[in-house]
C-alpha cells in the first residue's frame, strides 16, 4: 500500500513543524503541505481540486482553532465537493459541539494537545491500521470483524467493566483526567463529560481500584467532605 498523503492545517508554525517531523518518524504516511490558515488551505486545495477530484490528499490533521477560521471550515468545503478521505483532528479544542462538528465531518481520530510522539503515532499507526483493511477486496461476514473496524464495543469486550460502566465514556474520564492542570473531583469530571456525580464516581472509583487514577481528599471546601481525583504517574 502507497503513503497516505497527508494535509497539515496547523497555525502555529512551531507546532506545524514537529507534526511534520512526527509525520517522518510513523511509516506508511507522506507529508504533502501545511496550511496554517483558511485561506491557505483553500489556495492549495484549490490548485489541487483543477488536478484531481481526491485534492491528492488521502488524509487531514486538522486544527480547529485558525486566524480565519476554524478547520471544520476547510473540511466542510472538501466534503461538499465530493472528498471522501479521512480526517484527524489534533486541537485544544475540548467543547462539546467542536467535538460532535468534528465527528459529523468525518473526524476517525480526536487528539487533544499538548501530546506526545508516542500519542500521535499510536493514533496514526491504528489509523493505517484500518485503512489497510478497508482498501481490502472482497466480502466480510463476520460481524465481529466489521464490529471492530466500525469500532464496536461488544458486550463480552467490556465484560471487565463494572455493570452500566461503558468503556467509550471510562476512556473520555481517563482522558480529561491526563489533561486535567488541577486534581478534579467528581462533580467536575460529570459536569465536563455529559454525565451525573453519581454515575462520575463510579468510574472514578473503578478506575482507583484499577490503579489508573489516585484519590485523596479536598480540603477547604464547605459542607460535606470531597475527593479529587488525579492520573497515576507512570
Amino acid at each position: 500500500m502507497a503513503d497516505l498523503r497527508v494535509l497539515v492545517i496547523e497555525d502555529d508554525p512551531t507546532t506545524g513543524a514537529v507534526y511534520v517531523e512526527y509525520l517522518r518518524k510513523v511509516p506508511g504516511f507522506a507529508h504533502e503541505f501545511t496550511a496554517r490558515s483558511v485561506a491557505e488551505a483553500q489556495r492549495f486545495l484549490g490548485a489541487r481540486l483543477r488536478e484531481t477530484s481526491t485534492f491528492g490528499i488521502d488524509v487531514v490533521l486538522m486544527d480547529i482553532h485558525l486566524p480565519d477560521g476554524t478547520g471544520l471550515d476547510v473540511v466542510r468545503s472538501m466534503r461538499n465537493v465530493g472528498y471522501e478521505g479521512s480526517v484527524l483532528a489534533m486541537t485544544a479544542a475540548t467543547d462539546r459541539a467542536t467535538i460532535r462538528s468534528a465527528r459529523n465531518l468525518g473526524a476517525v481520530q480526536y487528539l487533544i494537545k499538548p501530546f506526545t510522539f508516542a500519542d500521535f503515532e499510536s493514533r496514526l499507526a491504528a489509523f493505517r491500521q484500518l485503512s489497510t483493511e478497508y482498501t481490502g477486496g472482497g466480502e466480510i461476514s463476520d460481524q465481529a470483524e466489521i464490529d471492530r473496524m466500525f469500532g464496536a464495543r461488544t458486550e463480552a469486550a467490556s465484560s471487565s467493566l463494572p455493570k452500566g460502566l461503558t468503556e467509550s465514556t471510562l476512556a473520555a474520564v481517563q482522558e480529561l483526567l491526563t489533561h486535567a492542570t488541577a486534581p478534579l473531583s467528581a462533580g467536575e469530571v460529570g459536569e465536563a463529560v455529559g454525565i451525573s456525580r453519581v454515575t462520575s464516581r463510579r468510574y472514578l472509583e473503578h478506575l482507583t481500584r484499577r490503579g489508573d487514577v489516585t484519590r485523596q481528599p479536598r480540603y477547604g471546601t464547605p459542607g460535606r467532605p470531597e475527593h479529587e481525583y488525579t492520573i497515576t504517574a507512570p
